[in-house]
């Protein structure tokens, strides 16, 4: 009796510590496999974050950002999807290589029959594949759309309202998203019916060996011992096969969302720094020239044959008809683009000769369109120089005409000014900007004059804003009212990429040219 209940309680312990390590085993696997996953594709995100912002401006340009967005997160999470199958795949694979050849040991003939099927399983499978991947591509792009319209819409939601338009793009949004569910559908028939059909096909193998079977159990051939033990060994085969064809559909998912990702990953950079380009040091002057300068999109000239002088701390306002190449030719400076021909250069320095971060560092920039990020006042401003302290923001802020306002707000330098500023006015984004350009403190100012109208006090705290931005700064701006013009050092005249016409204001309306004419449209 005494050896009965240690032999009891000896197979309960093995039970029980069987169930442990198989619980324990369960966890390792879920762990391991979830680790490698995550890891993959925080290393894919991290991976294609760099590549977008390390793009030059250019690569932009035909770019929708909820396409890129639709990149990084959904298409990198359907990959992730199926490197956690992996394991799965792996362990079914092992099993089935392992049951075939225990088959073919024990019955080589039944075991060709038995894959007689195969290579009609496998054109199956790849076949669905291919429509599986062909529809998954649909189906992200359709996601893009979803991911593009509704950030236009929360971007653009003041415009949307103001002119009742909300039922339209709703039913727009509902159009792409219907689009997209019947791309899913039509992808999770193909899913359903391909192990529907694997089973067929797996099932009539079987059939057919059984009948083969039977007949020689019939003949005498086989015992009906060792042929029924052949079935239950073959059994073991049908779960790997069908485990194998769902994770070849999770694949070709897996394989159009990677295309979708490599486009990313393949972005090219900005140009590296030539292996002499130079630092530029503190004495700086911040002299400006474009030697013979041009510059093409694709095909299209932009600007043609540039020459242009800037004397340290002088003040240039460039003005000309909408398209004559302002933008592009500020955007040549930081090298944002790189010239067709000709050559940009500071203080007689070509810029490709100096080192792109020292370049930008010497460079601040006030754009027309205000880019505020979604923290704080005071974050926002520190983005001008992150190693800056406390009282220069404050100092930066005063000098910008923001202090006071900002002192106003319930949580002053701590208020969240929410996406690209929409909790506050344009002209308290304009002056945190216009403060952010300050604390920078750059040699060089490129500015774009906002375009948008604002109260008489407004603009005259702007005004003063910029009068300090701008004072001992080489200022080059785009000029969009008629004090700035008035005020510059000199005027430069562009129209179809050249410049046409060089002088002050009053000197130039004497003149009587084109840009009288364009004084007597855009700035009375």
């Amino acid at each position: 009796m005494r050896d009965a209940m240690w032999a009891i309680g000896i197979v309960l312990g093995l039970m029980l510590i069987a169930v442990v390590v198989k619980g324990l085993l369960s966890y390792a696997h879920t762990y391991l496999t979830s680790r490698v996953a995550y890891k993959v594709i925080t290393d894919l995100r991290n991976d294609m974050y760099y590549k977008i912002t390390m793009a030059p401006l250019n690569r932009f340009a035909g770019e929708k950002a909820g396409d890129l967005i639709s990149r990084v997160i959904d298409d990198v999470n359907i990959v992730q999807g199926a490197i956690a199958s992996i394991s799965t795949v792996l362990r079914s694979s092992v099993t089935l290589v392992v049951f075939v050849t225990m088959m073919f040991l024990k019955d080589w003939q039944l075991t060709l029959l038995a894959i007689a099927l195969l290579p009609l399983l496998a054109h199956m499978i790849r076949r669905f594949g291919e429509r599986i991947k062909a529809t998954s591509r649909h189906v992200q792009m359709r996601m893009s759309d979803i991911t593009s319209q509704l950030q236009q819409t929360i971007f653009g939601i003041k415009i949307i309202k103001s002119f009742t338009a909300e039922e339209t793009e709703i039913d727009r949004f509902k159009e792409t998203n219907w689009q997209k569910y019947r791309l899913m559908m039509k992808r999770v028939r193909m899913r359903a019916l391909m192990p529907a059909l694997v089973e067929f096909l797996t099932a009539l193998g079987i059939a057919l060996v059984f009948g083969f079977g039977c007949y020689r159990v019939l003949t005498g051939k086989l015992s009906t011992g060792w042929f029924f033990g052949y079935i239950a060994m073959m059994g073991m085969v049908f779960k790997p096969v069908r485990d194998l064809g769902n994770f070849n559909a999770a694949l070709q998912q897996a394989i159009a969302s990677f295309e979708r990702i490599k486009y990313v990953l393949d972005m090219s950079e900005e140009p590296h720094d030539d292996p002499d380009a130079v630092e530029l040091r503190d004495g700086i002057k911040g002299e400006i020239e474009f030697k013979d300068v041009s510059f093409k999109y694709g095909e299209e000239p932009v600007l043609k044959g540039i020459n242009l002088k800037v004397a340290p701390g002088e003040r240039i306002a460039l003005v000309g008809p909408s398209g004559a190449g302002k933008t592009t030719l500020m955007n040549l400076i930081p090298r944002f683009y790189e010239p067709t021909s000709g050559e940009v250069l500071i203080d007689g320095i070509p810029v490709r000769k100096i080192k792109l971060s020292s370049l930008r560092r010497l460079i601040g920039m006030v754009p027309q369109e205000m880019i505020l990020f979604n923290g704080t006042i005071y974050d926002n401003i520190l983005f001008g120089r992150p190693e800056a302290e406390e009282e220069e923001v404050f100092e930066a802020a005063k000098r910008a005409n923001a202090h006071d306002f900002i002192l106003k707000l319930p949580k002053g330098y701590r208020t969240v000014v929410g996406d690209r500023g929409m909790r506050l006015s344009g002209g308290q984004q304009q002056r945190i900007s216009i403060a952010r350009a300050i604390l920078k403190d750059p040699k060089i100012l490129l500015l774009d004059e906002a375009t948008s109208s604002l109260d008489t006090e407004s603009e005259k705290l702007i005004q003063r804003s910029l009068e300090e931005l701008m004072r001992g700064r080489t200022t080059l701006i785009i000029a969009h009212r008629l004090s700035t013009v008035m005020n510059a050092d000199r005027i430069v005249v562009i129209k179809d990429g050249r410049i046409i016409e060089t002088g002050r204001h009053d000197e130039l309306i004497a003149k009587g040219g084109f840009y009288e004419r364009l004084c007597q449209m855009q700035f009375q």
